[in-house]
């Protein structure tokens, strides 16, 4: 109406009702301000704690990458550059890395088997329900036979309890291993869809290379898939899966008092979005949608970092130069796994149902992006268990962090990258002759440092001597200390062996000696070798292969419809004990190697073919 010239009327009563509603407005507006920045400040404390506790290990694992890909630190490369010669970097860590990165691959991820197991929790006591039911069914027999005049016998009473008992337990046990199956045929199924192989892969290559590696699982997404329509006509679909991602260790930020995943106060995952990460989030339960709105709205076009003092130089590592001079197109968020008290929970807007005692403590799964939580949830899992698993090639009792490959090789490298260049130095400097030149003695226009062959020298009398046979110019020969050099750095080369526990034979390498000329003394130095490692498939069986498993278990008993897989049951880790069974098997073949092509104790009972069917049927 105002823009046809008229003018808009209100009532007293009217004026005041919007002016009232809009106060009202205003202090909600402020109050879910307040209350957000409550719990946001909360969260944001324990990052700054978090951030400030990791700054070491952020130095470790800056100088692991290096050395993993053959790069001094800054300062220590600008100190050779400015005292010359070769920058030489020997690739040993990097060849170690390869090595352990193999070697546990074919272990943890076997071809055409698993290195996991469900097995049916063994039975103790039958539950309450069944034994009331034997003991209705003997009851039952009892009032027959005393019906029928017949005698009670407390043995023969005794021993139908325990015939029952063993036959329920029987049935009971034959139910839970067909459930195991079950539940293992469908784990398996859910991991091939989930990323699991690769992200195991990208994991071993951190444990490989840096003191701890992570993975996270799983992770319910939802993800478009290809479905058929009548006519095989193909339509977009969409479906919930169990995932897994391997989650690198410049993002993991533990508590300070952490030595463990679940054991510490809380647990950061920094985490990146794009704009159609957090659009897709609108409408999810648990997260707000007022402050995801927010976030697109603040940070959508411009992006947003949590800023860190390493992120240029592991960009640089990594091969993402360019990102860092780029405009931000991600947004980053802080993914909190700890603590919070009930009261700020309420008051985000957590379900009160959920909330039993407002002053208590709750483990919360929260997600802060800025000033902004857009996540918060109270964590599911029954044992309050942080959804990571992690695992150190050699980890240090009470620390969170282990050591790694490249760590444990440090001064190996150290002094055969020292050795080295001076090797090269020397090599270069020994390679040929050096010239002593009387420069005054020189005709004028006499260069020098031009030689060649049959060169005619232009030069004046000594005017010390008197005379020309003391040479203008004198050649000499610089020493050559390769030899004394190599055998330093052989020497050390050999010590990288002891300091990691994966020999050089163990990755190929012939040049072995003493006991490694031989079959069987190869073999027991690979024995020997073996036990290094295991105890490192150790480490992942239970850090990351047993939670993670457990996981996948306790997801499918809480929401998996399917009735037959439902039964109580344990992860069980194979890649150590296949190992063993492994080793177990060679030696077997190799005594009974060693025993059939002995003529003498075998020939005469089996024949030739008889032999050869012998070893076909063991080696195969």
């Amino acid at each position: 109406m105002s823009k046809l010239g008229l003018l808009n009327f209100q009532s007293n009563d009217e004026y005041l009702a919007k002016q009232e509603a809009e106060k009202t407005r205003q202090r909600e507006q402020q109050r879910m301000l307040e209350i957000e920045t409550a719990l946001a400040g909360h969260i944001r404390k324990a990052w700054d704690a978090a951030k400030m506790a990791k700054q070491d290990v952020e130095q470790r694992l800056l100088d692991c990458m290096r050395r993993t890909q053959g790069k001094y630190d800054p300062d220590k490369l600008a100190a050779i550059q400015q005292s010359g010669g070769s920058a030489l970097f020997m690739m040993l860590t990097a060849t170690k890395v390869r090595a352990a990165y193999s070697w546990v691959c074919d272990i943890i991820l076997p071809d055409g088997e698993k290195s996991w197991g469900l097995e049916p929790t063994p039975l103790a006591d039958l539950p309450p329900e069944m034994m009331m039911q034997i003991s209705q069914d003997i009851s039952a027999y009892l009032m027959q036979t005393i019906q029928q005049g017949q005698p009670i016998d407390q043995s023969v009473i005794d021993q139908m309890k325990r015939k029952a008992t063993d036959l329920v337990k029987k049935q009971v046990g034959e139910k839970a291993a067909e459930a195991a199956e079950a539940m293992e045929a469908l784990i398996e199924d859910q991991l091939v869809e989930g990323r699991w192989e690769a992200s195991i892969k990208e994991f071993i290559h951190d444990f490989s290379q840096f003191p701890t590696a992570f993975v996270k699982g799983p992770i319910l997404r939802k993800r478009a898939t290809l479905q058929w329509q009548a006519g095989w006509r193909p339509v977009k679909g969409d479906e919930i899966r169990t995932e897994f991602d391997r989650v690198s260790p410049f993002d993991i930020y533990p508590s300070p008092d952490a030595s463990d995943i679940n054991d510490g106060a809380y647990i950061f995952h920094r985490v990146r979005f794009t704009r159609a990460d957090l659009t897709r989030l609108i409408g999810v339960a648990g997260y707000d949608d007022e402050s995801v709105r927010d976030v697109l709205r603040e940070y959508g076009q411009g992006g947003l970092r949590e800023w860190l003092w390493n992120d240029s130089e592991r960009a640089r590592l990594e091969g993402r130069e360019h990102e860092m001079l780029s405009k931000p197109e991600t947004i980053d968020g802080l993914h909190y796994w700890g603590s919070a008290q009930g009261t700020q929970l309420l008051q985000w807007g957590v379900d009160p149902s959920e909330v039993q005692d407002p002053l208590a403590e709750y483990e919360i799964d929260a997600i802060l992006i800025g000033r902004h939580c857009i996540r918060c949830v109270i964590n599911d899992d029954p044992l309050e268990r942080r959804p990571f698993g992690m695992a150190s090639f050699q980890p240090v009792p009470g620390s969170f962090w282990g050591i790694a490959i490249p760590e444990l090789m440090k001064d190996v490298q150290d002094v055969c990258n020292a050795t080295a260049r001076s090797l090269v130095n020397n090599l270069s400097v020994s390679s040929g002759p050096q010239v002593d030149v009387a420069v005054n003695r020189l005709a004028p226009g006499e260069d020098a440092s031009n030689i060649y062959p049959w060169k005619i020298w232009r030069t004046k009398t000594d005017n010390v001597s008197g005379s020309g046979n003391n040479p203008a110019l004198r050649f000499f020969q610089p020493a050559s200390n390769a030899a004394e050099l190599l055998s330093v750095y052989n020497t050390f080369e050999q010590k990288a062996d002891d300091a990691t526990n994966i020999p050089r034979y163990a990755y190929g390498n012939e040049k072995v000696g003493g006991a490694g000329n031989t079959a069987s003394g190869l073999s027991m130095l690979m024995e020997s070798a073996n036990k290094g490692i295991k105890a490192a498939i150790g480490h992942i069986d239970t850090g990351v292969i047993r939670p993670m498993i457990e996981a996948m278990w306790l997801h499918n008993m809480l929401y998996s419809d399917d009735p037959a897989v439902k039964g109580d049951c344990k992860a069980v880790p194979r890649g150590s004990s296949a190992m063993l069974q492994r080793e177990r098997t060679n030696s077997m073949r190799q005594r009974l190697f060693e025993t059939v092509v002995n003529p003498e104790i075998v020939q005469q009972a089996l024949g030739v073919k008889g032999q050869v069917e012998l070893l076909r049927a063991v080696i195969s």
